[in-house]
């Protein structure tokens, strides 16, 4: 670990006042902090002493040693240091080291994974500041943020990483970047005015500022209120070491597979040794088959074949831009039941794009052209058709946008326009190139001359340009009827919050030229206002004024005459409106959890078809829930907006109440502990932070909710071959274990001189195991997926792995393995024939390869899915043949290490034939499952 474990906690401080409603002056009184001078070294010496330095401590980490500790006692682990032992017993030094491999391996793999998410608080460690400057005893001096204290006075600046929680006391144009820790995906705006609601969300506690988030543009004085872990970044990582780790479902089942096998084991070898011992066999014989009938009855290659199909499946998913972290989250996919998803960015584009223009008279949808590519103008390339035959007003609604805008425009690798600064204004000079409006065409026309800068108090911003050059004819005639003639005259435009441009308004710009704004326009304006702000956009306004000088004040924006609205949105991924149809085919409930603005999130919702009615619950909401209400809302609503780090823990938590397997995504600080307490947490690979990446199971490189689905189909896929293998290495070891129990009772009832209690001697039951279990195991990893993969529920989360009509399968094909076995094995022994124990061993062994190929599927034939649609298993297949041939006619395998007997060609076809009998009646049970399938 690189965190530092702390011997003990600092001693709680008092409970803290309400930072955000006191005015800067209390909390600098509150906080016994002069105002000049901030605080004197001696007394910041002696709050570091009390309080502690302001770092994050890791006080839950696991040692290296206890990681691995866990690791080797895990039962199936056990379970085969076991069988491995038994195996170096017999003196099969080869099977023993083959296991005690498999050991290593699978050890080794699940140390690295949890050493890995214990690195989650290191992640967050990152997120600390090297230095911050700092009002001590009258002076400013360059501090450690390790040293800050609170009552500290700093100062912030564009660029800053903010060094603690913060009250701002001065701030000019602040804008800090908090989407790592709130979810708000745009720069915040911050004043030093208090506030009323003592609920308020992260998001709108506009004067105070938290740990690790940026200071993205302006500047401030602020001062320290809470360092350490009594920040919210602090909760955040105390919440990530509060969450247990859990085992995965496909953990938790083969954990009870483990034990029960482990139980049987023990019982049917107790069994077979007393059998033997009455019927008079050497007791060393009998101790040495009873082990080996103990380890046939434990599947030796189910680790190997889990370690071996989930890498499998975490390269698969590597390829189509999942990359797993942990490798039992890619069964944990197959199983999800509720997908947790953030909005912006993962069901979102993560940029704002203009949908809606509307003006006097007239609305154009933009929605059909949000991909519209615009070739570089200047390279002399056609201009995109998107809006050029729009009306003038509507373009120059778009020019004036681009104008009044510091954005800058550049075309991307992929064809797309990509923008740098304010992701608002670059949202207007795509919509603006999108409409044949060179951004370069546009300052070449018209040059700023003058400005008045956005700030958060006037919530607009206004540029003066210049007459310079010749604009496009429908632009220049509109301003023409406005007054601005060419190559002569200024024009003022200016941009903002659309309440405040009416109070400075004094015209519209309608079809017929300007008009007063009276009491029926404004009206029209303020309804399509609302309108589009109900519909989750974010909406500007957009006026102009025509001047006689350039003017760099207030007196620009005078009688405004107003052009428009402009509403923008970050709009949906147009392929997660699929995928989402896909989850809900698939039995997966979609719920979108997100720090945004609830109108926002609800419209998205509503689009992408997760929630028909919108509804939104924000974090005051579950803030004032019980338990039992969350849980009930967790499994009826759709969308939570505005919610803290707690809020998505608890909503995760409730809906794993309720019997869910949560797939959690995220990609901010705020994200971590929900992301760790998920079934599986999905990190975004572009976006997301260090932080959260540490958290999660899996890392979306294209952070894209279409992945998640596709990774959910592959890691179904994945579920289903690993209990494809259960059903076939247990089914086998049912027969065999059959086979050796019944044997001796069966010649004593059928009369029979009982010349050997033993069916099969231990090596050769041991060959058994290594041909079926080991390799023809394997093969099942790699089974393709069933054609109805993503057209199912997903298995139930209190489902045991032997659910669904598996248990059943099991006991039947089992008892027709022993039964057919022991039907040659009695007739040739009726015969005195020597060969009878050759023909039991070798009917085993093709019983299990037609066997291996009859499961390939739950409900299709073999016909329909295809003989070599999984190669591996036809080659696996031609090899055990091979082997098994070899054991039967190589002397060495054959009479020195099997003591077998050479079988004929007709004796050899009968064990086939028996062997494809088996086929033939897993696949008549097949008939009887679609038949009924149909019936209902």
């Amino acid at each position: 670990m690189t965190t530092r474990s702390r011997p003990a906690s600092p001693a709680p401080a008092p409970a803290d006042p309400p930072w955000h409603l006191l005015e800067a002056s209390a909390a600098l009184a509150a906080l016994g902090t002069p105002p000049e001078r901030g605080l004197d070294d001696e007394e910041a010496g002696n709050r570091l002493a009390r309080l502690g330095p302001n770092e994050l401590i890791d006080r839950g980490a696991k040692s290296p040693w206890k990681i691995l500790l866990e690791q080797l006692t895990a039962v199936m682990v056990l379970i085969l240091i076991a069988a491995a032992g038994l195996s170096a017993l017999l003196g099969k030094w080869l099977e023993a080291g083959a296991i005690l491999a498999i050991v290593v391996l699978f050890a080794g793999l699940g140390f690295v994974q949890e050493y890995r998410a214990e690195r989650a608080i290191a992640a967050l460690k990152k997120l600390a500041v090297p230095g911050v400057r700092v009002r001590r005893g009258g002076e400013w001096r360059e501090l450690g943020a390790r040293d800050l204290v609170p009552g500290d006075v700093i100062a912030l600046e564009a660029g800053n990483v903010v060094p603690a929680d913060v009250r701002l006391i001065e701030c000019a144009n602040l804008r800090v970047q908090e989407a790592a820790l709130t979810g708000e995906s745009e720069p915040v705006d911050k004043d030093v005015a208090p506030l009323t609601r003592p609920d308020a969300p992260l998001g709108d506690r506009r004067n105070l500022a938290f740990l690790g988030t940026t200071v993205s543009s302006g500047r401030g004085t602020a001062v320290v209120v809470e360092t350490g872990m009594r920040t919210q970044l602090g909760r955040i990582a105390t919440l990530i070491q509060d969450v247990p780790v859990g085992l995965t479902p496909l953990q938790a089942r083969l954990d009870r597979v483990g034990k029960g096998l482990a139980a049987a084991g023990v019982g049917v070898a107790l069994l077979i040794l007393g059998l033997g011992l009455l019927a008079g066999e050497p007791l060393e014989d009998m101790v040495l088959t009873a082990i080996s009938v103990a380890v046939a009855v434990v599947p030796e290659g189910l680790p190997a074949v889990v370690t071996f199909t989930l890498a499998l499946g975490a390269q698969k998913m590597l390829r189509r831009g999942a990359l797993i972290r942990k490798l039992p989250a890619v069964e944990t996919l197959g199983s999800v039941t509720t997908i947790c998803s953030d909005k912006t960015g993962t069901l979102t584009e993560n940029r704002m794009t203009v949908t809606v223009l509307d003006v006097a008279g007239e609305r154009v949808d933009l929605s059909e052209t949000l991909h519209a590519r615009m070739p570089a103008l200047e390279r002399g390339e056609a201009r995109p058709e998107v809006l050029l035959g729009s009306p003038p007003l509507l373009r120059l609604t778009l020019a004036a946008g681009a104008l009044c805008n510091d954005a800058q425009v550049r075309m991307g690798e992929d064809g797309r326009l990509e923008t740098l600064g304010d992701p608002t204004e670059g949202a207007l000079l795509v919509a603006a190139a999108n409409a044949g409006l060179a951004p370069g065409e546009l300052t070449a026309a018209l040059p700023r001359v003058a400005e008045l800068p956005f700030d958060s108090d006037r919530k607009r911003m206004t540029t003066v340009h210049a007459r310079a050059g010749r604009l496009p004819d429908d632009l220049g005639s509109v301003l023409g009827r406005g007054g601005l003639e060419p190559e002569r005259g200024f024009v003022a435009v200016t941009k903002g919050a659309v309440d405040g441009l009416l109070d400075l308004a004094s015209g519209v710009y309608g079809p017929a030229g300007v008009q007063p704004l009276g009491p029926e326009w404004r009206r029209r304006i303020e309804g399509a206002n609302d309108a589009l702000a109900r519909n989750g956009m974010r909406v500007l306004g957009v006026a102009f004024r025509l001047l006689d000088a350039p003017l760099a004040d207030e007196r620009a924006e005078r009688d405004l005459t107003f052009l428009g609205l402009v509403g923008m949105i970050d709009p949906p991924r147009p392929e997660v409106r699929e995928a989402v149809a896909r989850c809900r085919a698939a039995g997966i409930r979609p719920v979108m959890i997100t720090g945004d603005h609830p109108l926002t999130a609800g419209f998205i919702a509503r689009d992408l078809g997760i929630a028909v009615d919108g509804r939104a619950l924000t974090g005051v909401d579950l803030a004032r829930m019980g338990d039992a209400e969350l849980e009930q809302a967790a499994s009826e609503v759709g969308v939570f907006a505005r919610v803290s780090p707690e809020h998505k823990l608890r909503i995760v938590g409730a809906l794993q109440r309720r019997g869910q397997v949560v797939a959690m995504t995220g990609d901010g600080v705020n994200d971590a502990p929900a992301l760790k307490k998920a079934d599986i947490g999905v990190a975004m690979g572009i976006t997301g932070t260090d932080v959260s990446k540490e958290a999660a199971d899996m890392v979306l490189r294209d952070d894209n909710f279409a992945t998640i689905v596709a990774a959910v189909g592959e890691g179904r896929t994945i579920y289903d071959n690993l209990r494809r293998f259960v059903k076939f290495a247990i089914t086998g070891n049912v027969g065999k274990v059959g086979v050796m129990l019944l044997w001796p009772l069966l010649l004593a009832g059928a009369g029979l001189p009982l010349g050997s209690a033993i069916a099969l001697l231990p090596l050769q039951l041991l060959w058994l195991n290594l041909m079926t279990d080991g390799l023809l195991g394997l093969a099942m990893g790699v089974e393709p997926p069933e054609r109805n993969v993503m057209a199912r529920p997903p298995q139930a989360p209190g489902e045991g792995i032997f659910s669904g009509g598996m248990g059943w399968h099991v006991v039947w094909v089992g008892a027709y393995i022993t039964a057919v076995a022991l039907g040659v094995g009695l007739w040739y022994y009726r015969l005195e024939l020597p060969q009878w124990q050759t023909m039991v061993f070798t009917t085993l062994a093709f019983l299990q390869v037609f066997q291996a190929l009859a499961i390939r599927s739950g409900t299709e034939s073999v016909l329909r899915v295809g003989l070599f649609s999984n190669r591996l298993l036809v080659g696996l297949v031609a090899v055990v043949l091979a082997l098994q041939l070899a054991a039967l006619y190589v002397p060495l395998l054959q009479a020195t290490f099997l003591r077998l007997v050479p079988l004929s060609p007709a004796e050899l076809l009968l064990a086939a034939l028996l062997g494809f009998s088996l086929l033939l009646a897993i696949e008549l049970e097949k008939w009887f499952v679609r038949r009924r399938t149909r019936a209902a």
